[in-house]
Parts: C-alpha cells; structure tokens; sequence
C-alpha cells in the first residue's frame, strides 16, 4: 500500500484513524467525510509531506490538529489540508480553541482561492483564566486573503475583534453568530463589496460603531456608508442601543444640523430587527422594501410607531432614526411589527403607498389602526393577530381593493366586521380565529366573489352564516372549529345551514 495516493474512508464509525496511515508516503489525498465520531488526528499525520487534501467535512467531533502541524516546511500545502475539496472555494473549520498552547495557524493569508470562510470555535468554552490577548490572537491568526468574499464566524469569545476585519475590502456576506462576549465591532461602514450583514446573538454589543457621532464624522460617512449593503439583520442583542454612543457634543444645539447630516443606507432593501428591545437609534433606510421588527421598542420608528395619544406632536429628538420630516418609504412592500408592546398608535404615513403585505402580531397595547390604511391600495396581505385593545377595524379597509388574503386572530372586543369588507372583491382568503364576541359575518359577504377560503375558529358567540354564502362559487374549502353553535348548524344532518354550504367542495366541521 505504500504507493496508494487517494484513500476514501468516509462515513467510518471509527474514533481514532490507526497509526499506520502515517507510513502512507505517497498519499495525497485522505477523505473523511461524515466521520462523525473521529476526535483526533494521528500525532506524526504532519510527517505525510506529499498529503495535499485532507477532507475533513461533518467531522465535527474533532477536537483540534496536533501541535506543530503549522510549522511544516511546505506551508502553501498545509493550507489545503483542511480544505473542503469537494465544495472547493470553501473552507470551514471547526472546534476551534482560544488556549494559547491549542491555538491552530493555518496561514489563510495564502489561500488566494477560498472565497467562503467558516471559523467555528467551540460551543461554552470556559474562558476563565484564558488571557483577552491570547483570546483575539486566535482569531488574529486565520486572517484570509482580501479575496474572501463569504465570513462567517461562530462562539468566538473575543471582546473585540482583530483589525483585519477592515482589510477584507471584497467580502460580500458577513455573518457573526453567537460571539456573546463581543462589545466592539471594527469599522465596517466603508468596506465596498458588502451586501449582506448579519449580527446575531452579541449580547454584549451595545454600539454598532464605537465613535461617538459628531457633524465631522457624519459628513465623511455620507460619502461612504455602507455603499452596497442590501440586506441587514439584528438579532438577539437585548443590550444594543443604538447605532453611534453618544454625541460629543450638547445635542439640543446641534440636533437639527445632525438630522440632515445623518447618513442613511443608499440601497438597502432587506432589514429585520429582532429581540433588540433597547435599540433607540438606526440610520436611515429610504429604500428598503422588506421591514421585519419583532421584540423591538416603538422608539426605533418615530415616523411609524407612536407610543401614545400625546406622542402625535411631540418632537422625538435627533438620538431616533429619523424625524417627522423623513421621507415615507415609497419602496417598501412588506412590514412585520410582532411583539412591540409599547405601541399604542401606527402612522400610515411612514409606510408609503407600495406596501403589498402586513402583519400585526402581539402588540397588546394596539389601540387603533390609522384612518390613513385607505392609502394602501397595494396591500395584498394582512393579517392582525394577538392585540386584544384592538375594538374595531376602521372603515378604510373598504379601499383596500387589491387584498387577496385577510387573517385576524385573538380580538376579544370584536364585535362586527366592517360593512365594508363587501368591497374587497379580490379576497381569496379570509381567516377568523378567537373572537368569542362575534355575533354574526356581514350579509355583504356575498360580495366576496374571489373567496376561496373561509377558515372560522373559536368564536363562540357566531351561531349562523348569512344566506350570501351560498353564492359564493369559487369557495372552495370552509373549514369551522371551536364555534358550537355554528358548527351544531352547519351539520348535514341537522340541515339548517347546510344548504347555505353544500355547494363547497371541503368542509372541516369540527363537532365538538
């Protein structure tokens, strides 16, 4: 066997490889794919000085490389050991460690041709006793080449990052995942190439930017601020505050020169804010087309979220995103509001006339949607749910012309859907859940002449469907549940709204 170049031992149960694959002279390339339960590599595997590619992928048991495997005398070669070759501009390494003695240097800086990069330390390492120094010099030590253009980084227990972040002047997608002791983040406003940035779970990270904003800054940043970022995600960083710390300066002198210095991302369409309750402050975003914020306080959204009757006119100051005087989103399409429970009031205005879906979930403290919904003539999608202060829909939804689905849920005080839902000509779905006080559907259902689904649960107080359902032809499917009375008249056999249905072909009644 001493002249075998290629050895296969993929999916092997085994723990340990046998000690005599080193003797292996000739081999060039070892796959071990999917060895899930391989933990460690021979001692003297760095003696196989022909060995090129080492596949080591879903290997993710193994705790770490021997010592001394970085200071072969063929360096350039080394590098490829740990390459995914069958993904072949991808590398990804795992198990990382942050001890001094166990630290890997795999000198990526030569790795010209890796375009995707995955660092993986190991999951709750305890950090107890370990120096801050020798905590970023394991991360210092896997700089890529500035070709990169895909990172990705897991449980990396730094409370700063090394500075060749701002170096990878060609990456594309940066994701940071789980790094729970990171408090600063490098400079990334500038870097050319950057279209997709996610930060999740830093429960550290307080600031974005760790420069305070001040007029000078602000004015370079314009120039160069995030250029091509499309997409950004925030999650999971309950003490995130704002973009920028504080000004420098009194901020009441300044606040409206600062408005109109404040930078804003040039093209970003796609921005999901979740579980960050603390974040007050945000650049603007005048092209975004998808708006998704779960977890969030109303104060990020002056222009959309009011906190209360006596917000409407008060002057939310220059540390929110923007003010009264931004520019409504003409481009946005699609908004996600879950989970704010300090909203009490939503402005229309800040939404812009293309929106084509909307969600409300979880806002107990909704009180009223905007009279100005009868703008929304694009709407195609809305579905409320779980905001018990809600009475009442205004009369406005009667305009939304282009609705094709409409789903409420959990609205205690509903008595009456609006007359004017006989308007939404468009519908093809409509969804009733957990209103116990409705008392009846509008006669002007029958109106609903796209209607392909009707789903009613657990509205205990609806005991009959009006004669226009019968009329329906394009229902489709009717599905009841949680309703007793209505369920109780709907059954075929006690017949006295089973004629105003029969004509559906599927019925889900649930007798109960």
């Amino acid at each position: 066997m001493k002249h075998l170049r290629y050895l296969d031992l993929s999916q092997n149960p085994m723990e340990r490889l046998p000690d005599w694959i080193v003797g292996l002279s000739n081999l060039e390339t070892l796959d071990l794919t999917d060895c899930c339960e391989l933990v460690e590599l021979p001692r003297d595997i760095n003696k196989m000085i022909n060995l090129r590619h080492l596949n080591l992928q879903n290997c993710d048991q193994l705790t770490g490389v021997p010592h001394g495997i970085g200071e072969r005398r063929r360096p350039k070669e080394l590098g490829r050991m740990l390459e995914i070759t069958e993904l072949k501009k991808q590398l990804k390494i795992t198990n990382l460690r942050h001890e001094k003695d166990v630290m890997f240097e795999p000198n990526l800086k030569e790795k010209q041709d890796i375009q995707s990069l995955t660092l993986k330390w190991i999951e709750g390492e305890d950090l107890k006793g370990v120096d801050e120094k020798d905590i970023i010099r394991s991360m210092e030590v896997l700089q890529p080449h500035s070709n990169l253009s895909e990172l990705s980084v897991f449980y990396y227990g730094g409370v700063r990052f090394p500075i060749w972040f701002s170096s990878l002047t060609n990456i594309v997608k940066l994701k940071l995942f789980l790094c729970e002791r990171c408090q600063h983040l490098p400079p990334l406003h500038h870097l050319p190439s950057l279209k997709l940035l996610h930060l999740l779970c830093l429960e550290k990270l307080e600031y974005i930017s760790d420069n305070a904003r001040d007029d000078d800054e602000v004015e370079m940043m314009r120039m160069s601020f995030f250029p091509s970022l499309e997409e950004l995600r925030l999650e999971g960083c309950p003490v995130l505050k704002g973009w920028w710390r504080a000004h420098s300066h009194n901020r009441a002198s300044s606040s409206s020169s600062t408005e109109n210095l404040s930078p804003s991302f040039p093209i970003l369409s796609t921005l999901k804010i979740w579980g960050c309750p603390n974040l007050t402050s945000m650049p603007l975003y005048p092209n975004v087309h998808k708006l998704d914020l779960w977890i969030v306080s109303s104060k990020v959204l002056p222009w959309l979220f009011v906190r209360g009757a006596s917000d409407i006119t008060h002057d939310v100051g220059v540390d929110v995103s923007a003010s009264s005087s931004s520019p409504h989103l003409s481009k946005l399409t699609h908004l996600t509001l879950g989970e704010t429970e300090d909203l009490e009031f939503i402005l229309s205005e800040g939404m812009g006339t293309s929106l084509q879906e909307l969600v409300i979930h979880h806002c107990p403290n909704l009180a009223a949607l905007p009279e100005g919904i009868v703008n929304l003539t694009s709407l195609q999608s809305l579905r409320i749910e779980d905001c018990p202060n809600l009475a009442a829909l205004p009369e406005g939804i009667a305009n939304l012309t282009s609705l094709q689905s409409f789903s409420v849920e959990n609205f205690p005080n509903w008595v009456a859907i609006p007359e004017g839902i006989a308007n939404l000509t468009s519908l093809q779905s409509l969804r009733i859940e957990d209103c116990p006080n409705l008392a009846s559907l509008p006669k002007e259902i029958s109106n609903l002449t796209s209607l392909q689904q009707l789903e009613i649960s657990n509205c205990s107080n609806l005991a009959s469907l009006p004669e226009g359902i019968s009329g329906l032809r394009c229902l489709k499917t009717l599905k009841i549940s949680g309703c007793p009375m209505l369920s109780e008249r709907c059954n075929k056999e006690i017949r006295e709204d089973w004629p105003k249905i029969a004509h559906i072909p599927s019925i889900e009644i649930d007798k109960s």
